[in-house]
């Protein structure tokens, strides 16, 4: 199954809150992923749909699909090494 349309069927919606992906895919609590993404250190692109403090700051599903799709090949890439396979 493609990453992408399994996100979306999952949040029915292309763009996500950050808050509702902090946690389960990146293993930290909100307020880190909010100061992150303010000073651009959290790993995947961010935004908000207009400049308020009180606008939710979103994540795009293609970018978190990418994220972890990136994140699938480095992990099979290492564990096919470490047990001298092909990936």
């Amino acid at each position: 199954m493609n990453t992408q349309f399994a996100l979306l069927a999952r949040f029915e919606s292309p763009t996500i809150p950050l808050k509702h992906v902090c946690v389960e895919f990146f293993g930290i609590q909100h307020k880190t992923a909010e100061a992150q993404a303010k000073s651009g250190e959290f790993p995947i692109p961010t935004f908000k749909m207009r400049n308020s403090e009180r606008s939710p700051t979103l994540v795009h599903i293609e970018d978190l699909a990418k994220h972890i799709d990136a994140q699938l090949t480095k992990a099979r890439e290492e564990w096919a090494s470490v047990n001298n396979t092909d990936a």
